[in-house]
């Protein structure tokens, strides 16, 4: 947060001697310059416009004949295949009587996760991650059992899969 102030303060620092003053500035009036100028500006513009849109075309370069961008019908999903025991796992949840379908991702991490708190580098924060998840799927009712069932469900089902 300071460092903020501090480039703020030296930004308006910065800024300070950049003000024109009136007595800074010079009158130079010559009407006839600019209009002479003015008058040979706009028919040369003219001119140049018209070799410009021919050298293009002298140059070779394509015309562009590509179809604008359109919406996409539907979004790609981004998700990796699923391994033979991301497969595996997701079929014993089935069994036990889980919907799964659009949480595959979550129940598949949960699953590693369980692993991980089963093993030495693990702690309570891994394991409430499977709770959570477990009490997701029951508030969604993808499942008629409890939240203790869906955890015990994840957690069986990991160990036979990952663990």
């Amino acid at each position: 947060m300071l460092a903020l102030v501090g480039a703020g303060a030296l930004t308006l620092a910065a800024c300070g001697g950049s003000t024109v003053e009136s007595s800074e500035v010079t009158d130079t009036t010559s009407a006839d310059a600019t209009t002479s100028e003015t008058s040979s500006a706009s028919s040369s513009a003219t001119s140049t416009s018209e070799s410009s849109t021919t050298t293009t075309r002298e140059r070779g370069e394509r015309e562009i004949t590509e179809p604008g961008a359109t919406r996409a019908s539907s979004a790609p999903d981004g998700r990796m295949p699923l391994s033979g025991d991301d497969e595996d796992f997701l079929d014993a949840l089935i069994d036990d009587g889980i919907d799964v379908e659009g949480t595959e991702d979550q129940l598949i991490a949960a699953g590693h996760v369980h692993c991980t708190a089963q093993s030495e580098t693990g702690g309570d924060a891994d394991a409430a991650v499977v709770e959570a998840v477990a009490g997701q799927i029951v508030a969604q009712d993808r499942t008629d059992g409890d939240e203790a069932a869906v955890a015990e469900s994840i957690a069986k089902a990991a160990e036979s899969a990952y663990c």
